[in-house]
């Protein structure tokens, strides 16, 4: 029988194409729902009064997830990627469809061996925000980017062969 392991949350790591090696605090939960339709009543009759139903599954949003990332001095590269797909009227270039980006998710083990991996496609950020400063504070400045996929798959690192 397999010895089973937990994963520990804080050893992951997180890329996007041409975002790589940032300093990643979290990866807030990856969301996404299916939704069911039709279940509610019958599409149709026949003969000796049978009722036939229909349940159709579907995604009922896209995939989200939210990122922190620490403020580097320098590093505009996620603020960057942010602006260049809002919306021209939110003060942005809205170019979202050109700059959507695909990536991974990938969780360790305590000896650094990949054990998870989500393949992340077509992500944009849909949100932005900056952690509390604050006089009396101890904590490094975070910005949190909401991030919309079209899809996450989670498949078997390569490591795992």
């Amino acid at each position: 029988m397999a010895e089973l392991k937990p994963i520990p949350t804080s050893r992951f790591y997180i890329e996007f194409d041409g975002l790589t090696e940032k300093m990643v605090a979290s990866v807030g939960e990856i969301t996404f729902e299916g939704e069911i339709s039709g279940q509610d009543k019958p599409f149709s009759a026949s003969k000796y009064t049978m009722n036939y139903w229909q349940s159709t599954a579907g995604r009922q949003n896209n995939p989200n997830i939210s990122i922190e990332v620490y403020l580097v001095k320098g590093d505009m590269d996620w603020y960057t990627w942010y602006k260049r797909c809002m919306p021209s009227s939110e003060g942005g270039s809205g170019y979202w469809g050109l700059y959507r980006k695909s990536g991974s998710l990938t969780a360790y083990n305590s000896s650094d061996k990949a054990v998870l991996q989500w393949n992340i496609k077509n992500a944009w950020p849909q949100s932005y925000s900056v952690s509390d400063l604050a006089a009396d504070g101890n904590e490094f400045v975070k910005e949190t980017y909401d991030i919309v996929c079209e899809d996450i798959e989670r498949v078997n690192p390569a490591s795992f062969f």
